[in-house]
């Protein structure tokens, strides 16, 4: 339940004063007990409603209560709006943070309710007290009209310094900064206080009791009277060392992986381009021997397993090619307005008997299908999905949709068809793996989906796949969108 509620259906008289000694807020229990409305008294001085032989008594209590004591109770006599006396038991607390007094009344026999009060204050009190304790932060408050500067006990948790050691002022927080991080620190928090924001945070350095540095990172909110002025800042420091630790170990990995990935790719790169030419010579040194041979003669098992064995390591080459290809992501790709209807005709030109053979329809639907991409990569994603589309039909006639959903930030295309599919079940983990084959009775390589995937990424995009065996499947593929052109779709 929060304040206002509470505020509302409690029979107590529940109130806020502030530094000035006006009601900020007050309950509406305060028409059942002095007859006056909520909006009667708030903005109006607590002076105006006190019985006045108890005026000394309240305004002593008030100032005792700001300057010595966290919290009090009173018994202070209040005028009824009918004229009459209203005894109550008041008990306040005077919270530094908010400059308010937060105060509680209650009327009747006040005598029966001393003890219950003051033994409700006291556990709020041990409340505060237990979240101090809890939190894994050193809350500071800096009160700068007085010169103090108090820690919570955080401080003495975090940094392993006796807090009744400390000289009470600024310096027993400005004494144990980092040398190199000291001035700036300093200026910047004291810049804060002298401007007109409230805010703050910095990252720095803090010795610690025993001589060890930590991390730390602080921040700050300023409390201003009403000419603007800072009198109060209070804020709480968290020690993140040990994040800023794993941070830099995971930085170190990934600047390894890194470095590993690339002299791979290198070495990957000198093995398919230095090993092409040696096996072209010897694929054409066979392919010679094999003709020379007379007609009538068969070459021996030996040419020909010797052939067979350079065209399968030829493939792989040409793969590996294809691959790094693919993973050779260029870091300037210029982006062109690429017009998706010229790219799916294009694909339907190249695999034209394929399509006829298997009267495959392909649509493509949208709003806009001018999108600013890459289209040597675009052809390449497009051209695999299809030939797969084909390959791995059912005995029904392939049918492919397209479908394209762009705003200013991406582009959604939905590819969707009605193969054979692929149990996700089984094979979801290796579904873009290379050389990954999920259909045993159609002959592939098991590269065309690995090749899609590192188009996509290599246009820094995302893809999804869902699909259930005989059920077909749907490609979701996520691209940026730097450039968006809204251009209408008309009819193919």
């Amino acid at each position: 339940m929060n304040l206002n509620k509470l505020m509302k259906l409690s029979v107590d008289l529940i109130c806020t004063v502030d530094d000035r000694d006006r009601f900020v807020e007050v309950s509406a229990a305060s028409y059942t007990i002095l007859g006056y409305l909520p909006s009667e008294m708030c903005g109006r001085p607590y002076q105006d409603f006190v019985y006045p032989e108890d005026l000394g008594m309240a305004k002593q209590a008030v100032t005792t209560l700001i300057s010595m004591r966290p919290e009090t109770q009173i018994q202070v006599r209040y005028m009824h709006k009918n004229g009459g006396v209203v005894p109550l038991l008041w008990c306040v607390q005077w919270d530094k943070e908010d400059q308010l007094m937060y105060c509680i009344a209650r009327s009747g026999n006040i005598t029966e309710q001393t003890e219950s009060m003051r033994s409700s204050l006291e556990e709020s009190n041990r409340r505060y007290q237990y979240v101090t304790k809890a939190t894994s932060d050193a809350i500071w408050d800096w009160n700068l009209v007085e010169g103090t500067f108090y820690w919570g006990e955080g401080f003495e948790t975090i940094f392993g310094y006796n807090r009744k050691e400390l000289s009470g002022n600024i310096s027993s927080w400005t004494n144990h900064i980092d040398p190199e991080d000291h001035e700036y620190i300093i200026r910047s928090k004291m810049d804060i206080c002298l401007g007109t924001q409230t805010n703050w945070k910095e990252e720095y350095r803090y010795r610690k009791a025993d001589g060890s540095t930590a991390d730390v990172v602080d921040r700050g909110f300023v409390i201003r009277d009403e000419a603007g002025m800072a009198v109060r800042m209070v804020g709480a420091m968290h020690d993140i060392t040990e994040r800023k630790k794993n941070l830099y170990e995971m930085q170190q990995v990934t600047s390894n992986l890194f470095a590993q990935n690339r002299e791979l790719h290198e070495f990957g790169y000198i093995v398919s381009h230095n090993l092409r030419a040696p096996v072209a010579n010897i694929k054409g040194i066979a392919v010679l021997m094999k003709t020379e041979l007379s007609t009538s003669e068969e070459p021996g098992p030996y040419l020909t397993n010797l052939l067979a064995s350079i065209s399968k390591l030829d493939e792989v080459i040409i793969d590996l090619s294809k691959i790094l290809s693919s993973k050779n992501r260029v870091v300037d790709l210029k982006h062109e307005p690429v017009d998706l209807r010229e790219v799916i005709y294009n694909i339907e030109t190249d695999l034209a008997d394929n399509i006829a053979h298997s009267k495959a329809q392909i649509s493509i639907t949208g709003e806009s299908l001018i999108i600013s991409s890459y289209k040597a990569y675009l052809n390449s994603i497009f051209f695999n999905l299809i030939s797969n589309s084909i390959r791995y039909k059912l005995e029904t006639p392939p049918l492919i949709d397209i479908h394209v959903v762009q705003n200013a930030k991406e582009v959604t295309i939905t590819y969707s068809d009605n193969s054979s599919g692929i149990d996700l079940t089984k094979y979801k983990d290796d579904i873009f793996k290379p050389y990954k084959a999920f259909h045993s009775t159609i002959r592939g390589k098991g590269l065309g989906l690995f090749l899609v995937k590192s188009y996509v990424e290599a246009l820094s995009g995302s893809i999804d796949v869902k699909s259930e065996p005989d059920l077909g499947i749907v490609y979701t593929i996520y691209l940026p969108n730097p450039e968006a052109q809204v251009v209408s779709n008309p009819n193919r």
